[in-house]
């Protein structure tokens, strides 16, 4: 593993060795516009590196990553959607041996011996075309797909040159996939968006609740997310023209709830103790069961859960951490928070309920992390700054600003220890001097409030809003505290803390501390992963060893229901404050 250090951003993460430049910064969080897609010849993805003692100018998209690295990143560098995580470390996995393939024979070579036959046993259907193709006189030879030993497809003469597979990662706000070339191992393309889903709630108990609620809930989710599956393979396909009729391989991850929308499966199990799955182990099928407009016989495979709420997207990113390291901490903070404690011989796993406020969800002000929201808050000299996504006037808040502002603010003296927001006249007689009094007003009656911008449409954190961020960084902090004393472990016996996920790429980790969030891991060791979840199912995709690690998974793991440990309760009481 390397170090690797964006000084323009402040920010600083670990990759392995193999990838690019351009493919590591947006494995960080920090995707680079590759105008040309990533050959080398627009030349505007030249970046200035230090690296052994040297400073030189390199193109990001060709440049490997060879060593520890200090790369100077330009904000026009980046894409316009950096704030959404796309990739994990790493975008190729070490190994390519994908489970897809595909082989190319003359018919000559296919002559069978006297009265013998051209294939073995095979479905009715995949018979009937192999026979038309062997009586068309223009074609003169076949392409055979198939999966490991699995015969899925015959095709008329060679396409062996247009082998593709897609990875998914499908969160519960967004959706991203990966489009692969199978026989390169390269990354053609890469296309998120909003899970459809998202109208019926913005977390999975709004969503469980709306398939028992509505006779056609079920149907209505399971139909949300193919629409948007469908919608980034249409994306796919206009940028790698082919790319949909030679899509023989899909691999997805999700937490339980979005694999069971994704397959059909009513959730009702997950509503209520002892929240059970219908099935945890990984799901193969066709492209046609599983409604997917791909050819029919391709295979469509969803990852491992690992128990409750903890699911195949927590088993893709323990994929992901070193297995020759001690014990690390890994915690996904997302819409939704899991947790997981071991290494590479074993984790234990939890979920956590901490809602949507880190994100901006029950937050006034609060909004996901697009154009207008303001991303950065700092309190120096007693005048606010702050940065807006997009450069344009404010919106909102979205959930790394609110972690910025609450420990602003408690450091300020303007929230205190118990969370409470001063008034301004109490910080006034506390602080008589101090200019930062401007910023604190009413919203609403008996809560006070600092507003960022006034007006028409002002932007504030009130005194309800911190209350939500307690109740939230609370139950993260006790989820961790709980499974380190169940692996008899201290935060400071930990090698690594890996944050991953959306939000956790984000946040300023020392802030993130200072209130609480994060158990107190020498801040050395606390790393951001970005979409972890995005990199493992990439791997399994990729290399046909890590899918079957993957699958190996859920027997080292054991699952810890918090919502039922009376160490989780009393810590989640004893933390509330700051």
């Amino acid at each position: 593993m390397y170090c690797i250090k964006l000084p323009n951003q402040n920010a600083a993460f670990e990759t392995s060795g193999g990838v690019t430049i351009s493919q590591a910064c947006a494995a960080a969080g920090f995707p680079m516009d590759l105008v040309c897609g990533g050959r080398g010849t627009c030349g505007k993805c030249a970046v200035r590196i230090d690296r052994d003692g040297t400073s030189e100018t390199v193109l990001a998209c060709r440049t490997v990553v060879d060593c520890d690295m200090t790369f100077y990143l330009e904000d026009h560098q980046l894409t316009r959607d950096a704030s959404i995580v796309t990739e994990g470390r790493s975008a190729h996995s070490t190994n390519l041996s994908p489970a897809l393939s595909k082989r190319c024979m003359t018919k000559t070579e296919l002559l069978p011996s006297h009265c013998g036959s051209y294939l073995e046993p095979a479905s009715p259907s995949l018979l009937r075309t192999f026979s038309r193709l062997m009586a068309d006189a223009s074609v003169d030879r076949v392409t055979f797909v198939s999966y490991r030993d699995q015969l899925l497809a015959v095709e008329p003469g060679d396409t062996t040159a247009l082998l593709y597979g897609g990875a998914i990662d499908i969160g519960t706000t967004s959706v991203v996939l990966y489009a692969y070339d199978l026989n390169t191992g390269s990354l053609l393309h890469t296309v998120s968006a909003l899970n459809g889903q998202i109208v019926r709630g913005a977390d999975v108990i709004t969503r469980i609740l709306h398939t028992r609620q509505n006779e056609d809930g079920l149907d209505e989710l399971n139909g949300h997310i193919r629409d948007t599956i469908h919608t980034l393979l249409d994306q796919a396909e206009e940028k790698i023209p082919g790319f949909r009729s030679h899509l023989y391989h899909l691999v997805l991850c999700g937490n339980s709830t979005m694999q069971h929308l994704f397959l059909g499966l009513d959730p009702y199990g997950l509503s209520q103790d002892p929240f059970v799955n219908i099935t945890a182990g990984p799901v193969r099928c066709s492209a046609a069961e599983a409604g997917i407009d791909m050819p029919a016989g391709g295979v469509v495979e969803f990852l491992p859960l690992l128990g409750g709420f903890v699911g195949a997207d927590t088993a893709a990113v323990l994929l992901t951490l070193p297995t020759d390291r001690g014990p690390c901490l890994m915690v996904d903070l997302g819409t939704n928070g899991e947790i997981a404690v071991g290494n590479g011989a074993g984790y234990k796993v939890a979920s956590t309920a901490c809602g949507p406020a880190l994100e901006g969800g029950n937050i006034a002000c609060g909004m996901r992390g697009m154009e207008g929201a303001i991303e950065r808050v700092s309190l120096q000299d007693g005048k606010l700054t702050y940065r807006v996504i997009g450069g344009v006037e404010p919106l909102g808040l979205c959930g790394s600003a609110i972690i910025d502002a609450v420990a602003e603010l408690r450091r300020a003296g303007i929230i205190d220890e118990s969370g409470r927001l001063l008034p301004r006249d109490e910080f006034l007689a506390q602080h008589p001097d101090s200019p930062l009094a401007e910023y604190l007003g009413e919203a609403g009656e008996y809560n006070t409030a600092f507003f960022f911008t006034r007006g028409d449409r002002p932007v504030y954190l009130s005194q309800h809003d911190v209350r939500q961020i307690q109740l939230a960084k609370s139950s993260i902090f006790s989820g961790c505290m709980t499974l380190l004393e169940e692996a008899g472990l201290s935060p400071d016996q930990l090698d690594a803390l890996y944050l991953a996920g959306a939000f956790g790429n984000y946040i300023d980790i020392d802030r993130a501390l200072e209130i609480g969030l994060l158990p107190s891991v020498p801040r050395d060791r606390i790393f951001s992963i970005g979409n972890g979840a995005g990199k493992g199912v990439q791997m399994c995709l990729l290399d046909q060893d890590e899918m079957d690690r993957c699958k190996a998974l859920p027997a080292s793991i054991e699952h810890v229901e918090l919502a039922t440990s009376p160490k989780f309760m009393e810590t989640y009481i004893m933390n509330m404050n700051f």
